[in-house]
């Protein structure tokens, strides 16, 4: 894991809350925007002392019964003291707040390409991806896309290897900024991944015209198959037409093996949850993929 990191902290300050005393009618109020500060501070300084790191959730190939992995999603964690973890849900958007976000998302996807040059320098028998979620506010950095250039550049990586999954926030952004990155990052051939398919104001509509090679089912909308025939139809359907545009489709959190099948029988591509893995820290090997089986 990478230490030190050089951080600019001139775009945000932390004030010292410690000698202010809140009025009685604010307290709540008070004490919890005084929560979100201390919080703020703790995050950035658990980013530069090094303590932050990635799991890895492995994906595997629909299409074979048994297991193939072809690839992970790189997820962050703030480990604490005790062994437990800080919730991601918690910890992003106190980074989105106070502007950490973005260089959190480059040191990720400098992690990943150190994590992918050591696949291949580990001597694995075939290639493997490795997917990292991107911010909207990364996508509005003028030097995003040559940061991540720079990147594979310094370890040598295959961009076809790496993945950014993002919002349908920022596959909608029309901004100009955001659009010289997109088409920045598919003439480099790195991937983008539409994550968290089926949730907000997502529609079918949309992926004959989203700049992206992929989209991500969200688990809301797998938890419950093969009973719940809604999910069904919207699921079979979706897959249907992302295949006939040339797509991929991953489905994420599934849990069980009926899920597995039914996702298999009806042409997903890809598949990522606990019935394959959980997500786990790097360990030597842990990245390398499985051999392929005999017979499908």
């Amino acid at each position: 894991m990478m230490m030190g990191r050089a951080l600019n902290l001139s775009n945000f300050v932390i004030p010292n809350t410690t000698s202010v005393e809140a009025p009685t009618q604010t307290a709540p109020v008070f004490n919890a925007v005084r929560s979100m500060m201390a919080d703020s501070a703790e995050l950035t300084r658990a980013f530069e002392n090094g303590d932050l790191l990635l799991h890895y959730q492995p994906q595997v190939d629909a299409s074979y019964c048994w297991p193939k992995v072809i690839g992970y999603e790189a997820l962050l964690r703030w480990p604490l003291p005790d062994g437990s973890f800080v919730p991601p849900d918690r910890f992003i958007p106190i980074a989105e707040n106070n502007g950490l976000v973005a260089a959190l998302d480059l040191w990720v996807i400098a992690s990943v390409c150190d994590e992918l040059a050591r696949v291949k320098a580990d001597g694995a028998p075939r290639s493997v991806g490795i997917s990292a979620n991107v911010s909207t506010a990364q996508f509005g950095q003028r030097s995003f896309a040559k940061s991540v250039a720079d990147s594979l550049t310094r370890t040598g990586v295959d961009p076809a290897h790496l993945t950014l999954e993002i919002t349908e926030r920022t596959a909608l952004d029309r901004n100009e900024v955001t659009l010289r990155n997109i088409q920045a990052f598919r003439e480099m051939g790195v991937s983008l991944s539409l994550d968290d398919f089926g949730t907000g104001y997502s529609s079918l509509l949309h992926l004959k015209t989203l700049p992206i090679q992929e989209i991500k089912l969200d688990r809301s909308l797998v938890s419950d198959l093969p009973q719940q025939q809604r999910d069904a139809v919207i699921v079979s359907a979706t897959i249907g037409l992302a295949s006939a545009l040339g797509l991929r489709v991953i489905a994420e959190g599934v849990e069980v093996a009926s899920q597995a099948n039914w996702l298999r029988e009806n042409g997903c591509h890809l598949i990522q949850g606990f019935l394959y893995g959980r997500p786990a820290a790097r360990k030597r090997d842990a990245i390398t993929p499985l051999p392929a089986p005999a017979n499908r």
